[in-house]
């Protein structure tokens, strides 16, 4: 646990606005202050704030932790082909050197590859506030809206099969991805629900006259994948964007979804709605080159990450931060108000105790923050500033 601390920001990114030479007051973890006084009118005016030591970053822009929701894996390692808990320590490591303190490791249906994913999870040691569980894109999907994903890694919607899954994850399945048009996927939502997995709709031809999960649910990488907009049939894109999902992702990567898209979304879904993801594979954090995904070359470049023979976009080479800017720049959304949707917001969708979890600048959430310089090219961990736990 980190220790009791009064700090001084150059700016602080709450949620929604930027608080210019900003002060933070921490006791044992947790955000007790967040406002302009300065350390001495804090000791002046409550005891609770004397002795405590005072951390001057006032050249420094303090942000929450991000959360890569949907990531198939960076610098060199991939959810679908890992090879233990040591792997997963150091992505969490390198994730965290890039202000990334909560991640989902997200991966396509291969038995194999599942149970090897969950027992790397469990033999970590992480705790859940960093790995709060697994994202598990298909397999009941539509195989004419599979993307990158093989036809071996999808199934019809079967129960039997869906209490398989779910045994092998050992209460782990977080988010599943799943087309809401195919016949039977109904008798899937009940299970789901009691599983505490939220329901995402995705890799999808559903039109607006699809009979939709209830009550919440979310929208997977909106605009890829999936029925778009149409003034006739409707599709799941429409879904997303008329408010009709409780949280919808968009990868901003600047690749996936044009600017003018991006703009469409930051005009019609809130930010307590938006979740920016990367949906980031292997490749991302490394130089430009070729890689593999279960067993294939693919090629990453600046048109992102596509299937060596195919030329089929499957991922993002970029993480974190980049994705908030990328989203920032082409909606005209500030920094703080951008931040929102890739840090608390994907935060509420996972269900996370802010407590514990962090994910936002305000009183009552933990100390889970990270100090980026100006540009924001480099970021150090405010706990490991504060002497506490890394």
């Amino acid at each position: 646990m980190a220790d009791s601390y009064i700090l001084k920001a150059g700016a602080l990114a709450l949620p929604g606005t930027m608080l210019e030479s900003g002060t933070l007051g921490v006791q044992r973890g947790i955000i007790d202050y967040v406002g302009a006084k300065d350390r001495n009118a804090l000791a002046a005016e409550d005891p609770r704030y004397r002795g405590r030591r005072f951390i001057d970053l006032c050249d420094s822009v303090v942000l929450p932790r991000l959360t890569e929701m949907h990531i198939h894996g960076a610098f060199g390692i991939g959810f679908e082909a890992l090879r233990g808990k040591e792997e997963l320590r150091f992505l969490a490591g390198a994730l965290r050197k890039r202000g990334i303190g909560c991640f989902l490791p997200t991966i396509l249906w291969d038995e194999t590859a599942v149970t090897s994913l969950v027992s790397a999870i469990e033999d970590s040691g992480l705790p859940r506030t960093v790995i709060p569980g697994i994202y598990l894109e298909g397999p009941f999907i539509n195989p004419k809206k599979r993307g990158g994903i093989g036809l071996e890694q999808i199934h019809e919607p079967d129960p039997l099969f869906l209490a398989r899954i779910l045994e092998l994850t050992k209460g782990l399945l977080k988010v599943m991805t799943l087309a809401p048009e195919l016949e039977g996927i109904e008798a899937l939502y009940p299970m789901l629900r009691e599983a505490g997995v939220l329901i995402s709709l995705g890799h999808s031809a559903a039109s607006g006259a699809t009979a939709l999960p209830s009550p919440s649910f979310s929208v997977t990488h909106l605009f890829n994948a999936m029925t778009g907009l149409d003034h006739r049939e409707g599709g799941l894109a429409t879904v997303a964007l008329s408010g009709r999902a409780r949280w919808a992702e968009l990868n901003a990567d600047g690749i996936h979804v044009n600017a003018g898209a991006m703009k469409v979304v930051s005009q019609c879904i809130p930010l307590r709605s938006l979740i920016l993801t990367s949906d980031a594979i292997a490749a991302a954090g490394l130089s430009y080159g070729k890689y593999s995904y279960f067993g294939k070359a693919v090629v990453s470049d600046s048109r992102g990450v596509r299937y060596e023979d195919l030329g089929t976009l499957i991922g993002s080479n970029k993480l974190g931060i980049e994705i908030v800017l990328s989203f920032s720049k082409a909606t005209g959304s500030s920094l703080a108000a951008s931040i929102v949707s890739m840090s608390k917001t994907p935060g509420e969708a996972l269900g996370l105790d802010p407590a514990e979890a962090g994910g936002s600048i305000e009183i009552g959430a933990s100390d889970d923050l990270y100090a980026w310089d100006r540009d924001l090219k480099a970021c150090r961990s405010l706990r490991e500033l504060a002497g506490g736990e890394s």
